[in-house]
């Protein structure tokens, strides 16, 4: 299902006005993101399975958020890392370091993958929360963290994103 409503994100009017690039990358940081929602909870959900997947465009940036009640990265990584610490530590190194949170798999590129697309640019930005950790980057991250604490949502000890790409 997530993969079907990803598919018909080409169709927004905001999206759509995307240059093939932007468009591909957005695709592949947004499936990136959402796959993360399934291949890290399957059988090991909560309460509600799935994710939250919405998408919300202007004449100046398209923002698409991603939500699971998963276990969050903090207890994905302990299986890897038992003595991770806290949330913010496990936020911080699901971003920042090549690990994987299913071992025995030899994984954990995607969300690298996900900081070097957005990192850097004045354009993008990425705020992110699990547990208590939280994460944002890149230039527009700080108008993403503004927006996430006024919508009053929280990930709890499942993973909260909110993406955002503005139109130069």
């Amino acid at each position: 299902m997530f993969q079907g409503r990803l598919e018909r994100v080409v169709a927004d009017p905001g999206v759509a006005r995307m240059d093939t690039q932007s468009l591909s990358l957005i695709l592949a940081v947004t499936g990136e993101i959402g796959n993360n929602c399934f291949d890290h909870n399957l059988g090991q959900w909560r309460d509600q399975p799935g994710c939250w997947f919405g998408l919300s465009s202007t004449a100046e940036s398209v923002v698409i958020w991603v939500a699971d009640r998963g276990q969050g990265f903090c207890s994905t990584l302990r299986r890897v890392l038992p003595d991770i610490g806290s949330d913010q530590n496990a936020i911080e190194i699901a971003y920042e370091q090549v690990i994987s949170g299913r071992y025995p798999e030899r994984r954990g590129n995607g969300l690298k993958f996900v900081r070097n697309v957005i990192n850097g640019n004045p354009d993008k930005g990425l705020y992110c929360c699990s547990g208590s950790g939280r994460l944002g980057f890149g230039g527009a991250c700080g108008e993403l963290e503004t927006l996430a604490a006024g919508s009053g949502l929280s990930a709890g000890l499942g993973v909260f994103t909110v993406l955002q790409w503005r139109f130069p």
